[in-house]
C-alpha cells in the first residue's frame, strides 16, 4: 500500500432556520444566522534518513473534499393561521424541544411536492453529471448514499415507506453509526425533476461534534462554481 487519502467534509455551516407551517406540504425558510467553519490544513510531515538508505513510508492524508459540504444547526418556528397576504389570524408557537418533523434542501426554489418521491437512479446519475461528479467515484452522490434503511415519512399527502430511497447518516461524535439506529438519516427524494435531500428532525440531539443540534445536512457540490441550495421545512 503506498498510501491513503481519506476525504471528509468540505464545509460546515451552522444555521438557524425559522419556519411558519401553513400548509402541510413544506414550507420555505429564513436563515437567521449562519457560521462556515473550515479547518486550515495539515502541517507537513517529514523524515531525515540517511544517504544511501531506502525508507519505506505508509503515507496517511485527510483532505477536505470541495464535492460535499454540511449543514447543521438548530430549528425555531410556530404553526400559523395566514390568508395569501400574510396575514394571521391565530398561530401557536412550538417549544424547540417539541419540533418535530423534516428539513429538506434542494437547488430549486419550487419543488412539486405532490410528486415527491425515492430518487431515482436516473434522477441522482444526472445530479451526478451536473455536478461534475463520476458515478464511479468513491464520493459520488450514488456511493455516498449506498444505504437503504431509513424511516417512513410522510410529506403533506405523500408518504415515502420505510427501507425504499437511497440513505445514508451523518456522524455522531466524531464516528459512524449504525444506519439503522442512526440520530441523523439523510434521504433522497426527486420530484421527478429536482433532487431533494431530506433529514427527519431531531431536537437538540447531540452531533458530530458532541455539541447538540436538530439536523445534520451534507449536500452535493460543484467544485468549479459553488452550488446554491435552498432550505425547506415540515413541522410536525
Amino acid at each position: 500500500m503506498k498510501g491513503k487519502t481519506r476525504w471528509i467534509t468540505a464545509l460546515t455551516i451552522s444555521v438557524i432556520l425559522i419556519a411558519v407551517q401553513a400548509y402541510a406540504q413544506p414550507t420555505g425558510t429564513t436563515i437567521t444566522f449562519n457560521q462556515t467553519d473550515a479547518p486550515e490544513g495539515a502541517s507537513p510531515a517529514s523524515r531525515t534518513d540517511s544517504g544511501g538508505s531506502i525508507t519505506t513510508l505508509v503515507v496517511d492524508a485527510l483532505q477536505q473534499n470541495p464535492r460535499w459540504k454540511a449543514y447543521i444547526g438548530n430549528i425555531t418556528g410556530s404553526l400559523t393561521l395566514d390568508d395569501s397576504g400574510g396575514n394571521t389570524i391565530f398561530n401557536w408557537a412550538l417549544d424547540q424541544s417539541e419540533i418535530t418533523g423534516e428539513i429538506y434542501s434542494s437547488r430549486n426554489d419550487s419543488v412539486s411536492w405532490t410528486n415527491i418521491q425515492c430518487a431515482a437512479n436516473a434522477m441522482i446519475t444526472t445530479e451526478e453529471s451536473f455536478l461534475g461528479m463520476s458515478s464511479a467515484a468513491p464520493d459520488s452522490i450514488s456511493n455516498t448514499f449506498n444505504e437503504t434503511t431509513h424511516p417512513a415519512l410522510t410529506i403533506g399527502t405523500v408518504n415515502i415507506l420505510a427501507n425504499t430511497c437511497n440513505a445514508t447518516s451523518t456522524f455522531v461524535n466524531d464516528a459512524r453509526q449504525p444506519q439503522a439506529t442512526a440520530d441523523f438519516p439523510l434521504i433522497l427524494l426527486d420530484d421527478t425533476t429536482n433532487l431533494v435531500y431530506v433529514s427527519p428532525i431531531n431536537p437538540e440531539t447531540t452531533g458530530y461534534d458532541g455539541s447538540t443540534f436538530d439536523f445534520q445536512l451534507i449536500l452535493a457540490n460543484n467544485p468549479s462554481s459553488t452550488t446554491p441550495y435552498y432550505f425547506y421545512v415540515e413541522l410536525g
